[in-house]
């Protein structure tokens, strides 16, 4: 008579070797997006929290530059590739017609593993450059994926002045935007 405990060294096997091919198989790396930024600026506190992330990749005199939006909504990235492949120009894609329409975001352009330039726009109408002077890490640059960070901050407050602080995390895959984005 065969009992549920003689089978059971059967089953302990079965899901042993089960675990194990699954522990085998690779999973795609999540894409994510955060940070924040936090501005004093006349005495007011000016604040975001980014939430999303889509990066692509264009030409600038010869050479691919990686850019990467971070907003602080969901973006349609389906309709963001469809109109880079339909008109591949970088002014297509600082303003994204009205995709990013009221959004704020932060756009960081990496030339080869570094990152050299950040804007951040706040409807209406709040731009802030940083070039230099910061803190980055791009872990990973490939010709499918970019992984890293940035932070940067000033405080001139004190002086009468304003202060700034970027902190942001991004993960993603490309865009598959076809042909090469041109400036």
């Amino acid at each position: 008579m065969k009992t549920f405990l003689s089978r059971a060294p059967k089953f302990g096997l079965f899901f042993a070797v089960a675990f194990l091919a699954l522990q085998a198989t690779p999973v795609a790396a999540a894409d994510s997006g955060s940070g924040t930024y936090v501005s004093t600026i006349n005495k007011k506190t000016i604040s975001t929290t980014f939430k999303d992330v889509y990066a692509f990749r264009y030409v600038d005199s010869g050479k691919e530059v990686t850019m990467v939006l971070l907003t602080n909504s969901p973006m349609d990235k389906k309709a963001m590739t469809a109109a880079l492949r339909k008109k591949p120009k970088l002014s297509t894609i600082e303003t994204f017609g009205n995709y990013l329409d009221g959004m704020e975001k932060a756009t960081l352009k990496i030339d080869q593993n570094a990152i050299t330039y950040l804007h951040f726009y706040s409807p209406p109408n709040y731009n802030k450059n940083v070039i230099g002077n910061n803190k980055s890490d791009v872990k990973v640059n490939t010709a499918k994926r970019v992984e890293g960070s940035f932070s940067w901050s000033i405080d001139e407050t004190s002086k009468g002045g304003e202060a700034h602080k970027f902190d942001l995390r991004f993960a993603t895959d490309l865009a598959d935007v076809g042909r090469p984005v041109e400036w």
